[in-house]
């Protein structure tokens, strides 16, 4: 049960630390969707998805989900998680959990939802036997705040509380990474820990 923070890219730093990634994406001019966009074609990453199950989902979603061409595919836009398997050799890596954005925003509208959305991930990965997970940032936006710099150390804050708090509530050997190319984790971490 640890926290670690990593600089630098996630496909770069991930292979040999974690067996999962958890990433947080939205469409447009941003680097969050170029995992699934680019990097897993161009590093000839082959996934299928094992979560939800295909009986679990609502017959109105598209045979596209489970199609592993993603191609154009935006798991994001769907309106739960889904957690895929790699099927071809990538180091340690076997998973990616795609956390919902249906709406396609930028940031969460309130900082308490990451809480959420961490507690679900951290439920998913634990239930599939999965023991390390690397996450990126859940860029969520303060009340009163209008400034990315302080938004963004906000939310690495309340994810470090919310990690915390799910590993000290369930019985797991969760192991933990926090990553970006900033070490904005570890200005985050450092600060949580001063006090």
């Amino acid at each position: 049960m640890t926290i670690k923070t990593i600089k630098g890219m996630l496909m770069d730093v991930v292979p040999t630390k974690s067996e999962a990634i958890a990433i947080w994406m939205c469409s447009g001019f941003n680097t969050r969707n170029a995992i699934w966009r680019f990097e897993l074609k161009e590093k000839g990453i082959e996934i299928k998805l094992i979560h939800p199950e295909r009986g679990d989902i609502s017959p109105n979603v598209k045979d596209s989900a489970f199609e592993s061409n993603l191609i154009g595919y935006q798991p994001w836009r769907l309106h739960f998680e889904t957690l895929w398997k790699i099927t071809s050799d990538f180091g340690k890596l076997k998973y990616i959990y795609v956390f919902p954005n249906p709406e396609d925003k930028r940031r969460l509208n309130h900082i308490e939802d990451i809480n959420q959305l961490i507690n679900k991930c951290l439920d998913v990965l634990n239930v599939n036997s999965i023991h390390s997970v690397s996450f990126i940032l859940i860029p969520a936006l303060p009340r009163g705040e209008h400034n990315t710099e302080i938004e963004d150390l906000q939310s690495a804050k309340q994810m470090i509380y919310s990690i915390r708090n799910w590993l000290s509530e369930n019985e797991s050997n969760m192991e933990v990474y926090l990553v970006d190319r900033v070490d904005g984790f570890k200005a985050a971490l450092e600060q949580i820990d001063s006090v």
